[in-house]
């Protein structure tokens, strides 16, 4: 895949800064500090100038457009492959829109606009096929005269003479209505924890989680609110290491999702299990884990627990220490692991679970952060 960035010139506050996007939201948060936007969450820009070879972008100079749908338009084009960059350009040529709305939605309707190339009749006709079916076996590819399917939309007379090429429109494929010009719709190019939408009566959003606070907050606010909380959540879906997640996050409100989000894409290899583990250990001694600003809080905590999980009883958790503390095998005989695993556990107020042995191993920080969640009890 060959990525196409796309460059502008935007204005505002008589001040004017330049964007590559694709983009992150620490080059949003750039160009609104430098054309002296004070809130994070107001995007609307004018763009003055466009960097891209394709000449029907230049249209959007002078228009006023929202960062986050220009960054979509360039996030679209840069995971175009090569042929279906000279299909966007020639649709916009062939559709003539001057909107970015309808700009994006030629990027989905690619299949509309098939390119004859007289110099590959074969593989213009191939490709032909493919925008209308979008896959074929095989076997009938090897059986088709491709050739003769190009010919045939050449002596049509209804291929149109491009500066880009011979183009024939394929008019059972419409154009898009994928993005309606006031809403994110879902592109999935980016790593997630949680894909999800969000809505406000009939509007509808697409959000990554974890994002930044600023990206929920523009998302509500284009769909009529100023609280993320007040939206509908329908998570779409996930990326989690275990399946046991997916009941967590289940009817929370967005920000805590994306809280939830965060902790996950923080956890390191192995942290996931331990979770799971210390999770099972609070919640049958505790309470409180169906409350996922718990689950958080817990999360932020994990390394105050001790978790290992090969160790089912007293004796496996006595061996498992002394190995842990690189005592020689040769003394293993002085020592009564079954012992020492049971005082062990009894000084981390431990337990063995399914998962292997949990216990405390930084009680003030435990015992606050128990204290503090909604709905547990706490300890003594």
């Amino acid at each position: 895949m060959k990525g196409y960035m796309i460059g502008f010139a935007v204005s505002r506050n008589g001040l004017t800064s330049e964007i590559k996007c694709p983009c992150g939201e620490e080059d949003i948060s750039h160009v609104q500090d430098e054309l002296d936007i004070p809130y994070d969450t107001d995007t609307r820009v004018t763009v003055v100038g466009v960097d891209s070879d394709i000449e029907q972008l230049s249209i959007l100079e002078g228009q006023e457009v929202d960062l986050d749908f220009l960054n979509l338009l360039g996030r679209l084009m840069d995971g175009m492959m090569a042929d279906e960059y000279e299909q966007f350009r020639i649709g916009l040529y062939h559709e003539g829109f001057t909107d970015l709305r309808n700009i994006i939605n030629v990027t989905q309707s690619l299949g509309r606009y098939s390119i004859i190339d007289p110099n590959d009749l074969r593989q213009s006709g191939l490709d032909h096929e493919l925008n209308l079916r979008s896959g074929i076996p095989t076997d009938e590819i090897e059986k088709t005269d491709y050739v003769a399917v190009a010919q045939k939309l050449i002596d049509s007379g209804e291929c149109e003479k491009t500066p880009y090429g011979l183009l024939h429109v394929n008019k059972e494929v419409p154009v898009s209505d994928y993005f309606d010009g006031r809403h994110m719709p879902a592109y999935y190019d980016r790593d997630f924890q949680i894909a999800c939408s969000l809505s406000n009566g009939a509007d509808e959003e697409f959000v990554f989680l974890p994002c930044s606070s600023a990206e929920l907050m523009r998302a509500a606010r284009r769909l009529g609110t100023s609280f993320p909380y007040d939206l509908n959540v329908t998570i779409e879906d996930t990326n989690f290491k275990n399946d046991e997640l997916m009941k967590l996050p289940d009817g929370s409100d967005i920000n805590t999702m994306n809280g939830f989000a965060r902790l996950l894409d923080r956890f390191g290899k192995g942290d996931i299990e331990k979770f799971l583990a210390v999770l099972d250990y609070v919640d049958k001694y505790f309470g409180g884990t169906g409350d996922l600003r718990n689950v958080i809080r817990i999360g932020d905590n994990i390394h105050a627990f001790t978790f290992y999980p090969n160790a089912m009883g007293y004796e496996e958790l006595g061996w498992t220490l002394l190995e842990e503390q690189d005592v020689p095998e040769d003394l293993y005989k002085y020592f009564n692991a079954e012992v020492y695993g049971e005082d062990f556990l009894g000084e981390q107020a431990g337990r063995f679970t399914e998962r292997g042995y949990v216990g405390i191993n930084d009680y003030p920080r435990i015992k606050n952060c128990l204290r503090m969640t909604d709905g547990m009890g706490g300890m003594a």
